[in-house]
């Protein structure tokens, strides 16, 4: 039941709904072939607090997410298997940025061939979700699509997700490539 309200919380955003459609398609990403670097972008992810703590942790969270993201981002940098690509939309696109689709054509249209997602829900004072997903930018169809659970609300808790995080998409996406 925990991914229900995250689930609820991502349809409420309006981030995925298309995405849900045809989350079990796996994209052919034709662009992308053997010896050559799979061009990628990293929108900033949301960050959704529904633990009810007493303590408002708003400006803590935002500096994690923004130090999550920036790491993510390195990763797939000093990756040669990738190409990072900016991403199509400025800081405030979870939220009150373009549609998903408009976000999906820009990206192709700048030459990224795999646009990542996500959110990250708090769900208690221990325990974090994030959800990622991974859109092939041409199809406009799911190639990866993952909740990963987190224990701990400090600094190596979240690089550690992060790290762990990482590596799971990053492979995810080079299993999807090399299975076309």
């Amino acid at each position: 039941m925990r991914h229900a309200s995250l689930l609820r919380a991502v349809a409420t955003a309006g981030l995925f709904t298309s995405l849900f459609l045809g989350s079990s398609l796996i994209s052919d990403a034709s662009a992308a072939t053997a010896g050559h670097a799979l061009t990628v972008s990293v929108d900033d992810f949301r960050y959704i607090d529904t633990s009810n703590e007493p303590t408002d942790q708003t400006a803590v969270h935002q500096d994690r997410l923004r130090a999550f993201m920036t790491a993510l981002r390195d990763d797939v940098t000093a990756d040669r298997r990738f190409e990072l690509m900016p991403s199509s939309c400025a800081s405030n696109c979870p939220t009150e940025g373009p549609a998903l689709g408009d976000r999906l054509r820009a990206a192709s249209q700048a030459g990224t061939q795999i646009l990542i997602i996500g959110i990250v829900q708090k769900l208690s004072t221990l325990v974090q979700n994030v959800l990622t997903v991974a859109v092939d930018t041409t199809s406009q169809r799911v190639v990866f699509k993952k909740f990963f659970t987190f224990r701990g609300d400090d600094d190596e808790a979240w690089q550690r997700a992060e790290r762990f995080v990482s590596e799971e998409v990053r492979d995810q996406l080079l299993e999807s490539r090399s299975q076309q």
